[in-house]
């Protein structure tokens, strides 16, 4: 009885011992499955399209309403912005040439509407190229402009590639129906894309991510920097200990002034200067005394 009784028990810890390796493999294999977002679901929508960014973190795709939002701010900004320059007489030409030039079917908005263009473009250019992807209305409404192979930053040839399906668009007759017609019209590709890219996307090969430049440039600034004794130092002290600014000229000062109160004994110099003292002094005791001083 007690050899079948031994039996059954060890029989019953095999078993066990066969479950929670079951166990342990079934749950080492479910942990090694990748997950589907990098960071955590608060900071992606489920269901997101995730690209690399310039610094190679990943971000996702933004969303079509952000984008033509943004474009609609920058145009009406363009628009002020040569508004502005007009009313403050700096194009003050364009009065002139509106009158001798009228063209079909444009007519005396001809300059106006070359000029909108020119300063659209040159809005874009700048911003995209100088401002790391990011016009201010793409500032403000949270996005950012990267090359879709490697979310690196874009260059003069992709920025002026973006521009051109949308921009070049402004100056067809009617002037401000059909831009908004063309511009409207290059967000037919987005619903049959992964990245959501428009045509303008596809011309320059960019895709447009959600970025918050605020927060992601939270974390890079300076690194606190602690003395011999473990206490912070100021930028302030930091400048001063490396090049010698905001103390180095009264450090000077102090220096001379120490010379001048104790000066240096052991030295050649201090030598020299004391018997010269010495000597002056002796000088002018041996000419009172001729005087009868």
């Amino acid at each position: 009885m007690m050899g079948r009784g031994g039996s059954y028990e060890h029989a019953a810890v095999a078993r066990a011992e066969a479950r929670a390796r079951r166990q342990l493999h079934s749950g080492s294999s479910r942990r090694s499955k990748p997950r589907k977002t990098p960071l955590g679901d608060d900071e992606f929508p489920e269901g997101a399209t995730i690209v690399a960014g310039p610094d190679g973190k990943p971000y996702p795709v933004a969303a079509v309403w952000r984008r033509a939002l943004a474009r609609l701010i920058d145009a009406i900004t363009v628009f002020f912005i040569q508004w502005m320059l007009t009313v403050i007489q700096l194009l003050w030409f364009m009065d002139d040439v509106s009158t001798r030039w009228q063209p079909e079917p444009w007519g005396r908005a001809t300059s106006a509407i070359l000029g909108y263009v020119f300063f659209h473009f040159v809005y874009t250019m700048v911003f995209l190229r100088w401002n790391e992807g990011q016009t201010p209305a793409m500032d403000l409404m949270k996005l950012r402009a990267v090359r879709t192979k490697d979310g690196s930053h874009l260059g003069l040839g992709r920025c002026g590639a973006r521009w051109l399906v949308g921009g070049v668009s402004w100056i067809a007759p009617p002037v401000v129906l059909a831009g908004i017609i063309v511009n409207a019209a290059t967000y037919l590709t987005v619903p049959f894309e992964r990245r959501r890219r428009t045509v303008s996307d596809w011309v320059a090969g960019t895709t447009v991510i959600s970025y918050n430049r605020d927060k992601e440039d939270a974390g890079d600034g300076p690194e606190e920097v602690l003395d011999e004794f473990g206490q912070p130092i100021s930028v302030r002290e930091q400048i001063r200990r490396k090049y010698g600014l905001f103390g180095g000229i009264t450090g000077i000062g102090r220096q001379l002034g120490d010379r001048r109160r104790n000066p240096p004994r052991d030295s050649q110099s201090g030598r020299d200067s004391l018997s010269m003292s010495a000597t002056s002094g002796l000088d002018r005791r041996k000419q009172g005394e001729r005087r009868g001083i």
